[in-house]
């Protein structure tokens, strides 16, 4: 579904399931641009917008609503692994959180929750959005080159094993129909005498 908005939508697909879900819909930006829908500079760019985009908007929400969130469901579920990850890694974990999954939204609403400023998170987050998005849209556009090879390859196969099947049923046709000929040779040969 998400892979049939983006080739009806393109690019604006692209930035805005980015903002929504940062990690598959920037990968298939990269298969989209080796199918030739889209640019792929333009895909990582406005991948990277849309994750920056959304990670404001969750880090803002942290920072106005921050006793809300600490005394959310998700907050409660997430944020000690975020905490954690927090203490070893500093601000940083900002950048870091797209690696753990299940952490980047709980990581931009603790941050906004414990007040990070403004332009430290920016910089660290955009940081870390470019990053992504380069990584997963180059790692979208060369695997889909290596889909296609397979896929490519997966096609001869299945014309050989069809020949195959094809020449296999002939035979046991031609098999089948000898022995039935042999057999009423022989039961004729035999009622004969």
């Amino acid at each position: 579904m998400i892979e049939e908005l983006i080739v009806r939508f393109g690019l604006v697909a692209v930035y805005i399931g980015s903002a929504i879900e940062g990690d598959v819909v920037p990968l298939l930006g990269g298969v989209v641009s080796r199918l030739g829908l889209m640019n792929l500079q333009w895909a990582i760019g406005l991948a990277a917008a849309g994750c920056f985009t959304g990670d404001v908007a969750w880090y803002l929400l942290g920072r106005f609503r921050s006793e809300a969130i600490k005394d959310s469901r998700i907050y409660r579920r997430f944020g000690p692994r975020v905490e954690l990850l927090a203490e070893r890694v500093g601000p940083w974990q900002i950048s870091v959180s797209r690696l753990v999954y299940g952490t980047r939204i709980a990581s931009m609403l603790f941050w906004g929750a414990h007040h990070l400023s403004l332009p430290k998170f920016i910089l660290i987050d955009l940081i870390g959005c470019v990053i992504w998005a380069v990584l997963l849209g180059t790692l979208g556009y060369v695997g889909s080159t290596a889909a296609m090879v397979v896929f490519g390859e997966l096609k001869q196969i299945q014309f050989w094993l069809l020949c195959a099947a094809v020449v296999s049923l002939v035979v046991f046709l031609a098999i089948k129909y000898a022995t039935a000929r042999a057999r009423r040779k022989n039961n004729g040969e035999h009622r004969a005498p």
